[in-house]
């Protein structure tokens, strides 16, 4: 008893250290956000159930839940998951070089065109709804119905030079075995970060009340990840460079940013069902 207590520990002070990830030929550190752990393949039920829900336009390198739920998922259990964090890109970001003038296109787009943006994340959320009612159906016999009612983004709440932050709400509807309207809403805090040449979305997932963790978290992690990352010299002269990249556009990239956060949301609301009976 004693071992297993002792190899348990070992994993999950593993876990709770830094991720180190590469994005093309760029390797980042990722300091833990506080008091959260990265998901690992040992814990095996959810981090094959977590890959579910990336957005089919982005990679996902991390995801993190609370360190009080890392012995539960190493027994192949699935946590609440009511709190959680993402990071990914956009996958035809990963072997670009991103200059600072990139990187300011890229937030003023943001701030400029979300509602536009929002607008053409449409069709690929609803076709993923439709194959989450299909797996849904096949699996619990039932028909959820399952669509993104309403997504409402906030204005945005923090940005310095290498960082853009806002919050959304996301209400989802469906049906219950009985037909009857069950509604779910969610929130999640993006933050888009400039790193060593490279874009990373940050995913701060929480319950409808928690806004303010969310973003003081959010806050603090990003922080973290900028100072964990300098730009040695090379990489300094890229991000002061010209851009290079002219058949990226911006407007696509915040397309899959904004799609990230949607799918993101999902695996809690799946959990959310199942805990609920609803889906068996």
């Amino acid at each position: 008893m004693k071992i297993v207590t002792i190899c348990l520990l070992l994993l999950i002070s593993r876990a709770a250290d830094a991720a180190a990830i590469s994005i093309g030929r760029v390797e980042v550190e990722v300091p833990d956000p506080p008091g959260y752990a990265a998901v690992t393949p040992e814990m095996e039920a959810l981090y094959k159930l977590q890959r579910q829900f990336v957005a089919p336009s982005n990679v996902e390198f991390v995801a993190y839940i609370a360190e009080i739920d890392i012995p539960a998922a190493l027994r192949g259990q699935i946590p609440e998951l009511d709190r959680r964090f993402s990071v990914q890109t956009a996958a035809s970001l990963v072997d670009a070089s991103v200059s600072k003038a990139d990187f300011a296109e890229f937030k003023n787009i943001i701030k400029t065109n979300h509602e536009e943006i929002l607008a053409r994340t449409k069709a690929a959320v609803d076709e993923a709804m439709g194959k989450i009612n299909a797996n849904i159906t096949e699996e619990y016999d039932v028909d959820l119905a399952l669509s993104v009612a309403q997504h409402a983004p906030l204005p945005v709440h923090a940005e310095t030079e290498r960082s853009l932050a806002y919050s959304s709400y996301v209400k989802y509807d469906m049906k219950d075995e009985t037909g009857n309207s069950v509604p779910f809403v969610a929130l999640v805090s993006a933050t888009y970060i400039h790193v060593r040449g490279r874009i990373l979305f940050l995913y701060s997932i929480a319950g409808e009340a928690d806004i303010s963790w969310s973003r003081n978290i959010s806050r603090q992690w990003a922080a973290a990840i900028i100072k964990a990352n300098p730009s040695d010299f090379q990489t300094m002269v890229r991000e002061y460079l010209p851009t290079t990249i002219a058949s990226i556009e911006w407007d696509s990239v915040g397309a899959k940013a904004i799609a990230g956060a949607i799918f993101a949301l999902l695996i809690g609301l799946i959990i959310w069902l199942v805990r609920r009976g609803i889906t068996g």
